[in-house]
């Protein structure tokens, strides 16, 4: 975000920090102005020569006015409701040639912007619009001159013919219906030229200071965001927390009990409260010695929990025991009370299911395989389970468990979560 911020800083500078507004004969009408109006006898004409706008004037005293002067008059609306917005500009750039043709002077001139406000001007009074202004000596063949917007100021005589209150005397450029240029104040008779280059008014796109006032909002922004999708995952976090240990809670609960319904069987595994080795082959002593079997029914289902290992790698040994002893419970409810359940070491276990033949215990190997597939696991992802089947036949226990196993390496070869059958 940083480089993106420095891009938008760079891309400003480049692009977005210079607005140009060009007022031109070819886009306005420069109309020439002179005190005849007051009663003056000064005369002025204008033309426009290769784009540019050259007044001619001549000044004369007259008894009837005693201030002479001409100029240009340039409208930029026909409705002084709906002026120019200049606000967003802070510099006019003018090149103006202002010169006496029959006296070598450098003249000044006076430059304004009147803006209409309905608030002190009238409509049918052109006088009453508020002189934005300053007078200066443009040379000529000085090239452009760059005025600050906020070094006009309203004259003086204007405020005070127009009784004009404290709260409107300050410069007003909101809405502009002209731009004026005149000649100076206390002008001596005689003939004048102004040719009128260019007039550019300059300003910004994007204020600087709204750029960096939007990129302060954005990077606020951003971090409330991020803030809140902190809060929102630190949430999740603490429900999956209560949800395990609530899980957990549930799971030992149950474990308790089956422990107390195993608590004739002295030997159990420490980790999930199945049958041990030692304490099945005490049992299998018992109910399937080595001789003396015949014609009992006895098959094994030999299960293993598929790509067990990559549990520990993700989540942790932790959550790989809970895991363990989460499928000891799955496995165990779908048992009778008569199977016994051995852990046999690592993730693998045996199921014992005496009186059951091999078809019997093939289904029963089915309904674990499916309640292991479509239970929902403590670390979120799914499960699944291979199982090798096998019953006890003319032989010893050690070679159907060595059948089970060769049928979960089929059952694995075959890609797992599936049962397959010693024959």
């Amino acid at each position: 975000m940083v480089v993106v911020t420095i891009l938008i800083m760079q891309l400003y500078w480049m692009y977005g920090s210079s607005r140009v507004y060009t007022i031109s004969p070819d886009a306005y009408q420069f109309l020439a102005t002179n005190d005849q109006v007051a009663g003056g006898q000064s005369r002025s004409s204008i033309r426009v020569e290769d784009g540019k706008a050259i007044l001619s004037c001549e000044l004369v005293k007259s008894a009837n006015y005693a201030w002479p002067y001409c100029g240009v008059s340039i409208g930029l609306t026909d409705k002084i409701f709906e002026g120019m917005d200049l606000t967003h500009f802070h510099t006019v750039k003018m090149n103006i040639d202002f010169k006496q043709i029959d006296r070598p002077e450098s003249p000044r001139m006076r430059f304004y912007l009147r803006n209409f406000n309905s608030a002190y001007s009238l409509p049918d009074n052109e006088y009453t619009q508020k002189y934005n202004g300053l007078e200066y000596t443009p040379g000529s063949g000085g090239g452009s001159i760059d005025i600050p917007i906020e070094n006009l100021q309203v004259m003086t005589w204007w405020l005070a013919d127009n009784k004009v209150s404290i709260q409107h005397s300050a410069p007003e450029i909101s809405n502009v219906t002209k731009v004026e240029l005149a000649t100076g104040s206390g002008h001596s008779e005689g003939k004048y030229q102004m040719t009128i280059h260019s007039i550019e008014f300059i300003g910004y796109y994007v204020s600087a200071e709204g750029l960096m006032f939007g990129l302060l909002l954005f990077w606020i922004s951003l971090a409330l965001i991020y803030s809140m999708i902190e809060i929102r995952r630190s949430h999740k976090l603490i429900l999956h927390a209560h949800f395990r240990q609530d899980h957990l809670r549930k799971l030992n609960k149950e474990l308790k009990e089956q422990n107390i319904h195993f608590a004739e069987l002295a030997n159990r595994d420490a980790l999930t409260g199945a049958m041990n080795r030692h304490s099945i082959r005490d049992w299998l002593d018992i109910h399937y010695p080595a001789t003396g079997h015949a014609g009992k029914r006895l098959s094994v289902l030999y299960l293993d929990i598929d790509h067990f290992k990559s549990i520990n790698d993700l989540y942790g040994h932790a959550m790989g025991d809970d895991v363990l002893r989460e499928f000891t419970m799955v496995a165990l409810s779908a048992l009778s009370a008569s199977d016994r359940l051995v852990r046999w070491g690592g993730e693998e276990f045996v199921v014992f299911c005496p009186g059951r033949d091999n078809q019997d215990a093939a289904e029963l190997a089915e309904r674990i395989r499916h309640k292991v597939e479509s239970h929902i696991w403590i670390h979120g992802d799914p499960l699944t389970t291979s199982i090798g089947v096998a019953s006890l036949g003319d032989e010893r226990v050690n070679e159907m468990l060595t059948r089970a196993d060769e049928a979960l390496y089929v059952a694995k070869q075959q890609g797992r979560n599936r049962v397959e059958l010693s024959e």
